[in-house]
């Protein structure tokens, strides 16, 4: 039976209750010693999760290193590698998974518990616009670490779209407005993205995100010919270009100039997202 993956989960949940993110700890070193044989462990000028990423150390065909880099990872503030330990789970390696799974299991109940406390104080303080935004900033963060899945991701972005509206009433931005009309698209909601993109659209002609973000409408709802012909006509005005849009517009061209929608209807939603700015 192995051992590594017991010991290191009574690691992981006594670091975390203790509330000592950040940093790395002599007993936890020590610890790492103990569970990495020294002749295995990996020959480095310093020992830091900088040497080698997390995502480089999960395709390495070496366990010792893969189980270093992740106590390293431990050892840091480690939100910034909930995505990294998200893919570490369908890793072959047992001890590998079963240290993901139980890091995750912490992140989570550390952003649950901090969301419940956003909720209650929400519930006293529901017009303090500075509060509301470090609310929908926590709650973000929360959505896109992709700790939450089905039907609890549905309900935080359904909470997280009540605070974008919230904070539009108090003092309506076009960053605001932005935000909002993305996170429609991300749940599905093309009737309501549908009338906040064509608001944006045509309030800020100029505006590149706003264009984007129509455009990405005009791809989630397949409708090619709008698509191709929104392009066209920003492609035609003269006005200044980022490098960004120009790659963007760039990528739906023929190479006789034409817009093309048709060989891109295969691509999945992570380019599609990238290209349309999302």
């Amino acid at each position: 039976m192995p051992v590594f993956g017991p010991i290191c989960a009574l690691v992981i949940h006594a670091y975390f209750v203790s509330g000592r993110a950040g940093g790395k700890y002599a007993q936890l070193e020590n610890m790492k010693a103990s569970l990495v044989p020294q002749d295995d462990e990996p020959s480095r000028v310093e020992e830091s999760v900088n040497d080698i990423p997390l995502e480089d150390a999960l395709i390495l065909d070496d366990p010792a290193v893969r189980r270093s880099v992740m106590l390293d990872v431990l050892m840091e503030n480690n939100y910034r590698y909930v995505n990294a330990l998200s893919k570490a789970r369908l890793n072959d390696d047992v001890e590998v998974v079963h240290y993901a799974t139980t890091a995750m299991a912490e992140f989570s109940k550390e952003y649950e518990l901090r969301l419940q406390q956003y909720a209650s104080r929400y519930a006293q303080e529901p017009a303090n616009e500075a509060f509301i935004e470090e609310y929908a900033s926590y709650l973000s963060s929360y959505i896109g670490s992709g700790l939450c899945v089905g039907q609890l991701l549905e309900i935080q972005r359904n909470t997280y779209q009540q605070l974008l509206r919230e904070l539009i009433r108090i003092r309506p931005t076009k960053d605001r407005y932005k935000e909002l009309a993305s996170n429609y698209m991300d749940s599905g909601q093309l009737g309501l993205a549908d009338e906040l993109t064509t608001y944006l659209f045509d309030k800020y002609p100029g505006d590149e995100e706003a264009f984007q973000l129509r455009a990405r409408y005009y791809y989630e709802t397949r409708q090619g010919q709008l698509l191709g012909d929104l392009i066209k006509e920003y492609d035609m005005k003269e006005e200044y270009k980022s490098i960004e849009l120009r790659r963007f517009i760039d990528f739906w061209k023929t190479d006789d100039g034409n817009i093309d929608i048709d060989s891109h209807e295969s691509i999945d939603e992570g380019d599609v997202k990238e290209k349309t700015g999302a």
